[in-house]
């Protein structure tokens, strides 16, 4: 049992280190196109390797293979009359949403690159609006397909289905494969390939150290930077808890019984009979005591750096940022006591789940969301508050003495920063894995004692759906910060200062004060209880139906644009026709 919770400890923690060191390199593709689209310079899609075509598309056929295999091995070995009616929905609704979603995708390359060939042709006279709509309702009569097949041949549809599956799968590995072209392949993977690039010519770069420097403090100050930002995730869950079964029911958690999963039944999760496998690297009881004190210990690398250095650009901006920090950690800090006194816990888990079953914080503590945003981007050092390595006053601050490898550790603790804050962002303020009305056992509509809809779901599939939803909330944050910085000014460092001790720190007592007091009224009046409780079901659908129209914005907005005549009047657009237009400027993003 303890070699089993070990192996299981190690892979959730290459789990969380690896989305974070991932989606650090995409935080940086993004700022870098960003930059480009602003600020009118070359973006990152300049990286490009050069692959043989046989290379090429083993990479592209290997995963719909897999997949393939999977879905063949699941219809052969792992569909019995228990698992049928949800595997036959899973098998039908999944073949018609990867039959869609490749239509699309070749739609797009076809209109951009032209048409090879009969299938070509035909799916360029399709519009992608057209190909979205089809698959939804091809989704609708999915659920109803399955719903009119009679219990006996419920088995057989769901091995046919599965079987389906897999065919969809195979079709598009081999045409996808087809689609490469001979010789060699420039593969650019839209520019992310440029944070590989940066980091190899990161690797080779001198290690300079100032004469005059600390040796080793400036070697240590990286570690520092980077080091706490990941151990801070350690107590995010990231997914619902996973209940494996107990076969021999010998109570003991062995190998095989990693094979055997059991289903969570009821809206609050219970694992009779079995073992529960928490999608967290460590249930601290301190919980959000925990991520303050190792994101404290973020101050030091930075003062480190700058003393280290043996420069007084080093210094002041060392000194900046040690001053920045700690200000602003007391109003982030003050800025969540609201929270733990609605949530009742200062542990990750509970609070999640309260947000689950009641209403996201960012809807019960809207106040407190801004006043921890404003402190967190202070705290991460990002624009508007990077005055501890602002360019334009103090060159790059606190590591301007640093190059090669140590340089980019910085910045990858920058961006892991950014990635970090978003964790934190949707865990206490966005639901952390919950989905409105997703539960342990399936879907369940509910407005208060009322149930409109039920609908139960495999245990593995409501888990996977949750950790997904808790690694896309964190995504579209962190885009959501990197469009921050792009778009507000820099403040002055006296005015920074100013903002964090005499409006934040002011403005989050206040919240605390109003919360505690909100809360001691509402306590022991049932009608009052009753009545919020309801406001957080609304809550929830208003979640759910913002989502819905979230991706059908994105499909009919941005799939097929509606062609608009521009109508720029303007006393500027007019002098600028009489005198011979305006000069366009190549752009690369």
């Amino acid at each position: 049992m303890t070699s089993v919770i070990a192996v299981l400890a190690i892979v959730k923690i290459l789990i969380m280190i690896g989305f974070l060191l991932s989606m650090a390199a995409v935080a940086t593709w993004g700022e870098r196109r960003q930059a480009a689209l602003v600020q009118d310079r070359v973006g990152p899609n300049r990286a490009v390797i050069y692959l043989p075509s046989l290379v090429v598309q083993g990479i592209v056929i290997t995963p719909p293979a897999l997949f393939a295999t999977i879905a063949g091995f699941t219809a052969w070995r792992y569909v019995n009359v228990v698992t049928a009616p949800e595997s036959a929905l899973t098998g039908l609704q999944l073949s018609i949403f990867v039959g869609w979603l490749s239509a699309l995708v070749l739609c797009f390359v076809v209109r951009k690159k032209g048409a090879a060939n009969g299938l070509d042709r035909l799916v360029a006279g399709w519009t992608p609006r057209s190909i979205f709509v089809t698959g939804l309702v091809l989704h609708v009569l999915g659920f109803v397909a399955v719903a009119a097949v009679p219990a006996p041949s419920l088995l057989i549809a769901a091995r046919v289905t599965n079987g389906l599956l897999a065919a969809v799968f195979a079709f598009v590995g081999v045409y996808a494969g087809s689609k490469v072209p001979e010789g060699k392949v420039g593969i650019r993977l839209a520019g992310l390939l440029h944070a590989i690039a940066d980091t190899v010519k990161m690797i080779w770069k001198e290690d300079f150290i100032p004469p005059r420097g600390d040796k080793l403090l400036h070697s240590l100050a990286p570690i520092l930077a980077v080091f706490p930002v990941l151990v801070t995730c350690a107590v995010i869950p990231f997914g619902r808890s996973l209940c494996f079964g107990d076969p021999n029911r010998n109570g003991v958690f062995d190998w095989p019984d990693l094979l055997a999963v059991a289903p969570a039944m009821g809206s609050k999760f219970q694992c009779p009979g079995g073992h529960s496998v928490h999608l967290q690297i460590a249930d601290l009881n301190v919980g959000v005591l925990y991520i303050f004190a190792m994101a404290g210990t973020g101050v030091i690398g930075a003062a480190l750096a700058g003393w280290a250095s043996d420069n007084k650009w080093s210094l002041l901006g060392g000194l900046r940022a040690a001053s920045q920090m700690v200000s602003y950690e007391v109003a982030m800090g003050l800025s969540l006591i609201g929270l733990m006194i609605i949530y009742g816990s200062v542990q990750l888990g509970p609070m999640v789940e309260w947000q689950s079953t009641h209403a996201w914080g960012i809807f019960v503590q809207p106040f407190g969301f801004v006043l921890f945003l404003t402190a967190l981007i202070a705290e991460t050092k990002r624009v508007p508050f990077d005055q501890p390595e602002g360019e334009s006053e103090i060159v790059a601050g606190y590591f301007v003495e640093y190059s090669g490898l140590k340089w980019g550790m910085f910045m990858t603790g920058e961006y892991v920063e950014l990635i970090t804050s978003s964790v934190l962002l949707v865990t206490l303020f966005f639901g952390g894995y919950s989905l409105p009305f997703l539960q342990n056992d399936g879907v369940r509509v509910a407005f208060g004692s009322s149930v409109l809809f039920a609908y139960k779901m495999n245990h593995v599939a409501v888990v996977v759906i949750s950790a997904l939803a808790f690694f896309g909330k964190v995504i579209v944050t962190g885009f959501f910060q990197i469009f921050i910085r792009w778009t507000v000014p820099r403040f002055r460092y006296d005015q920074l200062m100013k903002l964090g001790w005499t409006r934040l720190l002011p403005l989050a007592l206040g919240n605390m004060l109003v919360t505690a007091l909100v809360v001691l009224a509402v306590q022991g009046h049932a009608d009052a209880e009753n009545g919020l409780a309801f406001l957080g079901d609304v809550t929830q659908a208003l979640v759910a139906i913002g989502m819905v129209a979230a991706v059908l914005a994105i499909f009919f907005g941005l799939v097929e644009p509606a062609k608009r005549q521009r109508l720029m009047l303007s006393t500027a657009q007019k002098f600028a026709a009489v005198t011979g237009g305006v000069r366009v400027t190549p752009r690369q993003a």
